[in-house]
């Protein structure tokens, strides 16, 4: 099956667009098969520019990825290379200017300090690419109250992974179709740094593990709507759902997205929060509380960490963000990626929710 994977939807060769769904020629099959219901325009939407569309979904020209080097990377080459400018992280550690390394001499980031509340709802100025038709303003947003409060000892936060099979560049990749189903080399991996790093904060968190898309891909979002509503009931304190995925796209070349950045000398993936909205007419009443949540962490990560975070993506799917008002997709790199890269990616970001849900 020849597919070109966009965040949280497919754009293939031979792609059939239909009723927020999209059907996927399958060349092993022979037949075309429905691939996820929450990610594609409103049948209401009788005509639309494809590519605007694209363009939209992974925030940049895809016919000219040099344009995301100005706008959303501090350091991004346009290749698969592993190597940033200055050398690469490992090369780095040997040589000591990398920062500090843990017990198994993965270099990790040096600490930095964590911003105050004043700082955290004072803007330095948020980019939010917009596929809706809501008006928003981020800026304004970092100025006002969350609506929940987790100061208690009891869970806070749920991790979970929609696409859960979602993996790295690398020889860790099946093939293909980009997935790996051993959780050392997934997602999953990427959450336990995340929840690790909340944990170190005091935020008791709750990951989840369970693999949706695998064996089938298709209904994913059903399936995780069902484990978050489970994990809900059984911690009712869980005001913050996390799901944390990580992007993709393939050119036409053959060569795979990579959005990376140096934080204190290490290589480290750049973050993406996708906000979901109501805009597709599913319930969604509490899309502007999400999206407030996202504000205040893009802030608190522009603060510590200077060039981490992509531009917020606010979109017309729900993408099961209505459960809480504390419910955001984190994409964490992307198929151009290393592991290694995404986990910094997703410590520093967890830092940066910590911040914000510690400040005083």
């Amino acid at each position: 099956m020849t597919v070109f994977v966009c965040a949280a939807c497919l754009l293939t060769t031979g792609i059939v667009m239909s009723k927020r769904c999209v059907s996927v020629f399958n060349e092993d099959s022979g037949v075309y098969e429905e691939i996820l219901s929450e990610a594609l325009p409103d049948n209401s939407e009788k005509s639309f520019d494809i590519k605007g569309i694209i363009n939209k979904i992974v925030g940049f020209d895809v016919e000219e990825p040099e344009t995301i080097i100005s706008e959303y990377s501090a350091v991004f080459d346009g290749t698969t290379d592993t190597d940033l400018a200055g050398g690469s992280a490992e090369e780095e550690s040997e040589t000591g200017e990398s920062g500090e390394t843990n017990g198994a001499g993965e270099a990790v980031s040096a600490e930095v300090p964590l911003p105050s509340k004043a700082q955290i709802e004072s803007s330095v100025g948020l980019d939010i690419n917009n596929a809706t038709e809501y008006s928003v303003d981020l800026d304004a947003m970092c100025a006002e109250e969350l609506s929940f409060d987790t100061n208690t000892d009891e869970p806070q936060v749920l991790v979970v992974h929609t696409h859960t099979t979602e993996c790295y560049d690398g020889d860790q990749m099946s093939g293909e179709t980009e997935r790996n189903t051993d959780e050392t080399r997934n997602v999953i991996a990427v959450g336990n740094a995340i929840c690790a790093v909340l944990e170190e904060n005091g935020i008791k968190t709750v990951h989840d593990t369970t693999y949706h898309d695998y064996p089938s891909y298709q209904g994913a979002y059903t399936r995780a709507l069902g484990t978050i509503e489970n994990q809900l009931k059984s911690n009712q304190s869980i005001k913050i759902v996390l799901d944390v995925h990580r992007d993709a796209f393939i050119y036409p070349d053959g060569s795979k997205l990579r959005v990376a950045c140096e934080q204190n000398g290490i290589a480290t993936a750049q973050v993406m929060i996708v906000a979901g909205t109501d805009s597709m007419g599913l319930w969604h009443d509490n899309w502007r509380e999400n999206l407030k949540f996202a504000a205040h962490i893009q802030n608190a990560a522009e603060i510590m960490y200077p060039g981490l975070m992509r531009p917020v993506n606010l979109r017309t799917e729900r993408f099961n963000e209505h459960m809480t008002m504390g419910s955001l997709i984190l994409e964490v790199g992307s198929n151009g990626n290393t592991l290694a890269e995404a986990t910094e990616g997703g410590r520093c970001v967890a830092r940066a929710i910590a911040a914000v849900l510690t400040a005083k």
